[in-house]
């Protein structure tokens, strides 16, 4: 049975403060109360809407020369033996499985589909025309995984006016690695003169049927001879699959979803998901800020929040800070030019000076040493402080605030947010 938050006045009592409302945030806060704790949750989810909506395992070892891995568990395998610091070292196979389908559960639950292959990333398409691997792929975007597995023949369709999708040049890109590939620009109905158009706005337009209709009529002319159509991801934030569903019984063909530059409708998508599900558990969620933590009686944990014109003092058994790196503000950068943890002020590893934080070359094959920069913790993901202990028996980190990784040259961002957040609820689950 799960426990509740209880509240006496303006006071609310929990077992678990998860601070952070991105991708670690989310699945802290679902393991918590899957283990029937009470769970407050805080932050505002800043992060997300910058997902593409797949959940990236591992796919790729930055270096001179990159190394990329089919199975990404071959590739975590020689990663971790290279970098013992790396945090998928903390984590066993097992853990990093479970902590995937109990995350993808509840996202299937709250109404997002997953499609995992065991052993081996998937391919999707990207705006920028290139093929991305990822593990887990949602199933808006999965039948163009499918297509371009089984050579089938693709309609790449972009919209005039939308920015940062250009069908013909991805068309173009993809054609060595997928020849039977075709490109056409449409107008979208209602919109012919609207001049630059946001994806945001053109999906709020789909979930009108008649908007619906009269986009499938634009279509219709082009399809013939294509067996997949692969669309900008604009097919509704909360009615994407009866959306999709509708348009390929009136197509007659399939048709796919392929991410879009940020912020992104997959991203706004994983976050609706997940706040519209949370009625369904213990967790009761702040989308604000918390800009100072104290340490509460008995170990614990005190901070305010507000909702609405009322003001709450949250007391807290265990914390989990989720808060991101730079764009999330769980990092920021002191007087004198270094990298801060900005709650407690926990040491951050970085280095040195930060003329030192970029190489030269913004392209650079090994990364930059500023996107390993985080917090050091033990095998449980507890924060290290200043002699190499535990900051605090509570505190627990996960996700990208978290050093020496590099998540978007590794392609292992969700990975590492949903598997470090899993062994740290794992952990404190049992301290309490």
């Amino acid at each position: 049975m799960n426990a509740a938050v209880t509240q006496t006045g303006n006071t609310l009592n929990c077992q678990v403060a998860v601070i952070g409302s991105g991708m670690a945030g989310m699945a802290a806060a679902i393991f918590a109360a899957n283990r029937g704790l009470s769970v407050v949750q805080v932050g505002k989810p800043s992060e997300i809407s910058f997902s593409s909506g797949c959940l990236d395992l591992f796919s790729t070892i930055p270096g001179e020369t990159l190394r990329s891995f089919d199975n990404p568990f071959e590739g975590i395998d020689v990663l971790t033996a290279e970098q013992p610091c790396h945090p998928y070292a903390k984590v066993s196979r097992d853990e990093i499985v479970q902590g995937f389908e109990e995350f993808t559960a509840f996202m299937n639950a709250a109404g997002i589909r997953y499609h995992c292959t065991p052993q081996s990333n998937q391919k999707i398409v990207t705006p920028a025309g290139t093929l991305k691997s990822s593990w887990c792929v949602p199933s808006a975007m999965y039948a163009g995984t499918r297509a371009l597995a089984e050579k089938k023949r693709i309609l790449i369709v972009d919209i005039r006016g939308l920015k940062g999708f250009g069908a013909r040049q991805m068309a173009q890109n993809l054609k060595a690695a997928h020849p039977c590939m075709g490109s056409i620009t449409v107008e979208f109905p209602g919109r012919e003169k609207s001049g630059d158009l946001m994806c945001e706005r053109l999906t709020w337009d789909l979930e009108a049927p008649d908007v619906l209709k009269r986009f499938i009529k634009v279509l219709r002319p082009h399809v013939a001879g294509y067996d997949a159509i692969g669309l900008p991801a604009i097919l509704g934030i909360y009615r994407f699959e009866e959306l999709r569903t509708k348009m390929e019984k009136a197509l007659g063909t399939t048709v796919f979803e392929i991410p879009t530059l940020a912020p992104s409708v997959t991203g706004l998508r994983t976050k609706e998901a997940y706040i519209g599900h949370l009625g369904n558990t213990s967790v009761r969620h702040f989308p604000v800020s918390v800009k100072d933590i104290q340490t509460g009686k008995n170990g614990g944990f005190c901070f305010e929040v507000t909702e609405g014109f009322q003001n709450f003092e949250v007391n807290a058994e265990r914390m989990i800070l989720a808060t991101g790196r730079f764009l999330g503000k769980g990092l920021g950068v002191n007087d004198t030019g270094a990298i801060r943890e900005m709650l407690f002020d926990l040491p951050v590893v970085q280095t040195g000076h930060r003329s030192q934080w970029f190489d030269r070359d913004f392209f650079n094959k090994k990364g930059h040493a500023v996107n390993r920069a985080g917090l050091e913790t033990d095998v449980v993901f507890r924060p290290l402080g200043r002699d190499k202990k535990p900051f605090a028996e509570g505190l627990y980190a996960a996700g990208s605030v978290l050093a020496h990784q590099d998540w978007k040259r590794e392609k292992s961002g969700a990975g590492i947010s949903i598997v470090s957040a899993y062994k740290a609820v794992a952990h404190l689950a049992e301290t309490l």
